[in-house]
């Protein structure tokens, strides 16, 4: 009779504080760069930048005021009577000032 050695596998249930579980995706690997956070974070404020330029360099005077006033929380009707023009020029205003951002930051417009 021939004997085998078979490798003999062994289960083990452990508990484990959920903590500990949790902050396993916080560690970083040995290859992580230490100033450097993940590349969303990166990308999203070189997009910040990058709207923040435009907004200062592409827009008008009145295009800025207005965008100012409607991210506050400002309706185009409240905007109107801050700025002393009608409702329907804010939504000009504010229609003008989207689409010249959208043309400024779409990658794919040819100029």
């Amino acid at each position: 009779m021939m004997k085998t050695n078979r490798s003999r596998i062994v289960f083990v249930e452990v508990l484990v504080d959920r903590l500990i579980l949790e902050s396993f995706p916080n560690e970083r690997s040995p290859y992580h760069s230490a100033g450097s956070d993940d590349g969303k974070q990166d990308k999203m404020d070189r997009m910040r930048r990058r709207i923040i330029w435009h907004i200062n360099h592409s827009l008008s005077r009145r295009q800025k005021e207005v965008l100012k006033l409607y991210l506050i929380g400002k309706r185009e009707g409240e905007i109107g009577k801050i700025l002393g023009v009608k409702q329907q020029v804010v939504n000009i205003y504010k229609k003008r000032a989207i689409n010249r951002l959208k043309v400024a930051l779409n990658p794919d417009a040819v100029c």
